[in-house]
């Protein structure tokens, strides 16, 4: 709708506001843009005159960055203030009206908030409310009253654009605008409409993780983010972005949510894998990881080997395993200490006794490699003073002898070359004495281990195969994981064990995380979850997964109450998001035939929001010819419709890259790289197992085969993602009978 066609009694009411608000705008706008110019001027003259004093050179960047932080909120200000009013009135029969945007607007003359944050406590109001009695918390307490008016406002480039207020029509008609709208490069913000559900997983309290099962299109990746601009803005006196850590699937994927936090004003949150975290945390500690995804491997073993590799790669990931490794590592340092006593000399450094209380009891809350530290200290302290006695008492016995010589032998030739010799003697074993500290401190700390933590990792698993009884998950994983464990070559699955390891081992650096944000956590093993929670000294986590799309659910989650009732102990809380907000009502009915045959215990299907679109494309091939000039007319036609991003999906790079040949130059094809650092939308030949947490236009499913998709769980996890990618279009190809999970 566009500002000619609004036909609503406010318009004239509205237009006037945004009018007066957009002069305030500029007005602060161009105050602060003065004192971000002086901001930068203070900030060189601090480099010129204070090099050397970090306080102040510290001081002026923060006052800079400040100031250009105000400068982009007004100038986005300046394009959209805000999105929606609200009208309450207070149980005191106070009547208060409020504009809501990304950021604060103040008032130049009383410093009150011409638009308030959306992440303020009164914005709960417009998010969680519809018309009639509401209430609202604040710091001071609760508010009640009566929400009397809630009306969407479209702005563009400082223009209103639509009306909408909050009637069951209007509403719905305004969700629809925002969703029916095609995607791009990046993930967009939802802050205009968050829904209910949606919005008690953003402002849940900061001290307590929460685990969020969330349907394939409820905006679980959006809400978690939004949900870290809420917590900075809400909990800023104990919260910096330098505090929350946000772990993605991969690096191409955090390339596409890259946006949306510093639309929302949020800059320098720490955003990676968990393999990258974990790699830079543990530094040359961490063997080289074989990157191969062995999820395409595992969909094309046979029934019998990949139920064997999914029980050894489940029992590998478990807490279990976890257990058992540290009980062996108990074991290997309870034989750390030596039986006997160390000695230096006729000089007893330390009983066997007190060795063994230093390392065991005095030193057990630091891990192993600062034991050893801390001993080779004392150690070296205690026999350089053994070896300053032994010194001592080489003098003294010296002395005795000479005074024996000189009472016992007369004065003469032959007195004098035995003291001469006496004294040479003397000086030789002080020397050989001195000479001896160093070696003899090497020998005693080559008496304990190396801690190297791939070779304990190493020794544990065959431990663990020689202990476990033959064919039993423990044996297999063992008996896996020494196959594969190679020179100084690991899995991704051996990440975390290895950690682990390192943690018992070595000193690492300590990490300021108090929030970290999980993404895709259905693909976690439990394993890596106790290393992260571990390496965060039990930060607050915010973890958001869908266990429907558990197309790693061979080595990851397939229940979320290990997480939140074992490593959580019950201290965290669970919430679901079943409303699908992506795709359309016939492409969710399309996905819901694939999840209902193969369904996740315990778990509900997704509710898609009420919004049609065309009927999905169930198209016959015989031969590679005609599934090419199928998907060449599907593409074209949608890219006339005005679809932008459009992905074409198939199950092996190499089938991708014979569709990449055989396709005209001029579509444009490009191949989905995951670990590419930036993501472009376009026509994208993409692997199924690469496609999970993006969402296109449209979808086109190369081959939709019984062949390509047997009647299988993780076949039905993988086409599950497939279907639920696309906003607006999908086509499924299939090569002569389609996959019988859509049948």
């Amino acid at each position: 709708m566009r500002l000619a066609d609004i036909r609503h009694p406010a318009l004239r009411e509205e237009r006037a506001h945004l009018d007066e608000t957009l002069s305030l705008v500029a007005a602060q706008l161009a105050v602060g843009e003065e004192e971000l110019i002086q901001a930068q001027h203070e900030l060189k003259a601090a480099f010129t005159y204070d090099r050397d004093n970090r306080d102040v050179l510290e001081l002026r960047n923060l006052l800079f960055e400040r100031a250009q932080q105000t400068v982009r909120h007004l100038k986005a200000a300046r394009l959209k203030p805000y999105f929606t009013r609200i009208n309450f009135t207070e149980e005191t029969g106070e009547k208060q009206v409020y504009y809501i945007g990304k950021h604060t607007v103040m008032k130049s003359d009383t410093l009150e908030p011409e638009v308030v944050d959306w992440r303020a406590p009164i914005a709960n109001l417009y998010y969680s409310g519809q018309i009639g009695p509401m209430h609202y918390v604040t710091p001071d307490g609760e508010v009640r009253g009566e929400l009397t008016l809630k009306r969407q406002l479209g702005i563009e480039n400082g223009e209103l654009q639509t009306i909408f207020d909050t009637d069951v029509v209007g509403q719905e008609a305004y969700l629809q605008s925002v969703l029916g709208a095609t995607t791009g490069d990046r993930l967009r913000d939802i802050v205009t409409s968050i829904q209910a559900e949606q919005n008690f997983v953003i402002r849940y309290p900061l001290d307590r993780s929460l685990v969020v099962q969330g349907v394939a299109g409820s905006g679980k990746t959006t809400i978690a983010l939004h949900r870290i601009a809420y917590l900075l803005y809400t909990f800023r006196d104990r919260l910096e972005p330098e505090h929350v850590l946000i772990l993605a699937p991969n690096p191409l994927f955090l390339n596409f949510i890259a946006g949306v936090l510093p639309d929302l004003g949020v800059e320098k949150v720490r955003q990676t894998t968990f393999a990258r975290f974990v790699a830079d945390w543990l530094d040359e500690l961490l063997p080289r990881v074989n990157q191969a995804d062995l999820t395409d491997k595992v969909l094309s073993l046979p029934e019998e080997e990949r139920d064997r590799l999914t029980r050894l790669m489940r029992f590998k990931g478990s807490l279990e395993m976890t257990r058992r490794l540290s009980d062996w590592l108990d074991q290997v340092e309870a034989r750390m200490p030596p039986d006997e006593d160390v000695r230096f000399g006729p000089v007893t450094l330390f009983t066997a006794a007190r060795l063994k209380a230093l390392l065991l009891e005095d030193e057990k809350p630091f891990p192993l490699n600062r034991r050893l530290a801390e001993f080779r200290k004392e150690l070296t302290s205690r026999t350089k003073d053994a070896a300053a006695k032994v010194k001592e008492w080489l003098k003294t016995e010296t002395d005795r002898r000479v005074d024996l010589l000189r009472s016992t032998l007369p004065e003469g030739e032959s007195r004098r070359l035995r003291l001469v010799k006496l004294y040479e003697s003397r000086d030789q074993r002080l020397k050989e004495t001195d000479q001896k500290v160093k070696p003899f401190i090497e020998s005693v700390m080559a008496r304990f281990p190396a801690f190297s933590p791939i070779q304990l990792y190493r020794d544990f698993c065959a431990d663990l195969l020689a202990e476990s009884p033959e064919g039993s998950d423990a044996a297999l994983a063992a008996e896996y994981t020494l196959d594969r464990v190679s020179g100084n070559r690991i899995d991704p699955e051996d990440v975390a064990l290895v950690g682990l390891i390192a943690m018992r081992t070595h000193e690492l650096p300590r990490l300021d995380i108090r929030h970290v944000v999980v993404d895709e956590a259905q693909d976690f093993s439990m394993a890596e979850f106790l290393l992260l929670h571990r390496m965060t000294r039990g930060a607050t986590m915010t973890v958001v997964g869908d266990l429907m799309q558990g197309i790693r659910s061979w080595r990851g989650m397939t229940d979320w109450r290990p997480l939140t009732e074992g490593l959580f102990a019950g201290k965290a809380a669970s919430h679901q998001l079943l409303t699908s907000y992506r795709s359309t009502i016939e492409i969710m009915n399309l996905a819901l035939r694939a999840a209902r045959k193969r369904p996740v215990p315990g778990q509900e299907n997704a509710r898609p929001v009420l919004r049609h679109g065309p009927e999905p494309e169930l198209i016959a091939f015989a031969r590679a010819e005609e599934q090419e000039k199928e998907i060449e007319r599907i593409v074209r036609a949608w890219r006339a419709d005005g679809l932008k991003s459009i992905a074409v999906i198939d199950r092996t790079t190499a089938q991708l890259k014979a569709l990449a040949q055989a396709l005209p130059e001029d579509l444009n094809a490009r191949l989905l790289d995951v670990d590419a650092a930036e993501f472009e939308a376009g026509l994208l030949l993409a692997r199924a197992s690469d496609v999970k947490g993006f969402e296109f236009d449209g979808v086109i499913l190369a081959n939709a085969s019984a062949k390509r998709f047997p009647d299988r769980e993780l076949d039905a996890r993988l086409l599950y993602v497939c279907l639920t990618r696309p906003l607006h279009r999908i086509a499924c190809l299939y090569e002569r009978q389609i996959t019988p999970l859509l049948d």
